[in-house]
């Protein structure tokens, strides 16, 4: 009876032992730690919350003083749920046993939003000069995707070159494309063209785009989930994604080094929330990793956001386009990361 009251609950709830062993998980924790109760039970509360976390703290100070406690923006991340903060009730059952009921409100979500928000005012401060720059803008894309036509049309054995040609063509069209992307912008007027995309196909051509520019000191691995479906997405704006997060990936090496491009299906029912607060399951999972220095701790909870940058001539503003963009896309982004390692993980609705 108690777990069907339980498992009604809005928030997650879950039953420590004296042993900080999860004993009882609602549903709505399995939805916050994104695991069954199956492989949650039985497990200690420290495969789920990093060791460092507060919580610990106030668990032990719960017990010793049979009283509850409330506290706000605990952090609670872990590998799967990267700078993660909510507020949390502790609660004792009995002096005896020392087991504690933890109750997670999730403010991280009105948290969530509240930067998705201002990363879109952010996107939508640039108008007083757009009409002009994407003139200007513009012409000199016209021209060189009409000079490579030309040079194109008087190459014909060459495939290396007659590739990368095709990809300058490609390139000026979706720079042109993006730059009328930012005109709606200014005009408050967005709008995505959602088409079904095979996701393995952009994400080569990104890998193409970055080794011929930016990454042409860089080895790329790529290790693909065949089986996965196409993903609705713009591909304009997915691409413009996949290369922020690219070229971060390779100015983290001084010469040289490798980048992992990897997609998976991730059946551990990681949730988002859309604009009207409806929550959706993100299965298909796009991973890029490094193996550079890291991101400094003390950037990494707000790499997010704008201005924050580790880069010495960094303007801070590639990682809350990504999330802005992500957001537009109803996807979601974490990342992780420690020295000699470090993978962006995105995660979309199908």
């Amino acid at each position: 009876m108690h777990k069907d009251i339980l498992n009604e609950l809005r928030t997650p709830v879950f039953l420590l032992n004296n042993k900080n062993n999860i004993e009882y998980i609602n549903l709505r924790g399995e939805e916050f730690f994104g695991l069954s109760a199956k492989m949650i039970v039985g497990k200690p509360l420290s495969s789920f919350v990093k060791h460092g976390s507060q919580l610990f703290t106030l668990l032990k100070r719960v017990r010793s003083s049979d009283f509850g406690i409330t506290e706000e923006s605990l952090d609670l991340s872990n590998i799967q749920f990267q700078n993660r903060k909510a507020r949390v009730h502790l609660v004792p059952v009995s002096s005896k046993n020392n087991k504690i009921i933890v109750q997670i409100s999730q403010s991280e979500l009105s948290e969530i939003i509240q930067t998705q928000t201002f990363n879109s005012k952010i996107s939508k401060s640039f108008s007083s000069m757009t009409d002009m720059l994407m003139h200007e803008l513009k012409n000199p894309l016209a021209g060189i995707k009409g000079a490579s036509q030309l040079i194109k049309a008087d190459i014909k054995d060459d495939e290396n070159l007659l590739e990368l040609i095709e990809l300058i063509c490609i390139e000026s069209d979706r720079i042109v494309s993006l730059l009328n992307r930012i005109e709606q912008i200014g005009n408050n007027n967005t709008n995505l063209i959602l088409e079904p995309a095979n996701i393995h196909e952009i994400l080569s051509h990104c890998r193409l785009v970055a080794q011929n520019s930016f990454g042409n000191n860089i080895e790329f691995l790529e290790d693909y989930d065949p089986s996965l479906p196409n993903l609705n997405v713009d591909k304009d704006l997915i691409i413009q994604i996949i290369l922020n997060l690219l070229k971060n990936a390779c100015e983290s090496y001084a010469l040289y080094g490798k980048v992992k491009i990897k997609t998976m299906y991730n059946s551990n029912k990681l949730k988002s929330y859309t604009k009207e607060g409806v929550s959706i399951f993100l299965p298909l999972q796009i991973e890029i990793i490094d193996y550079g220095p890291g991101i400094p701790n003390d950037l990494l909870p707000n790499i997010f956001d704008p201005f924050v940058t580790s880069k010495n001539n960094g303007k801070g503003l590639g990682l809350a386009i990504v999330a802005s963009g992500l957001e537009e896309l109803g996807a979601s982004i974490s990342v992780s990361s420690d020295e000699g390692y470090t993978c962006f993980q995105m995660n979309f609705p199908l």
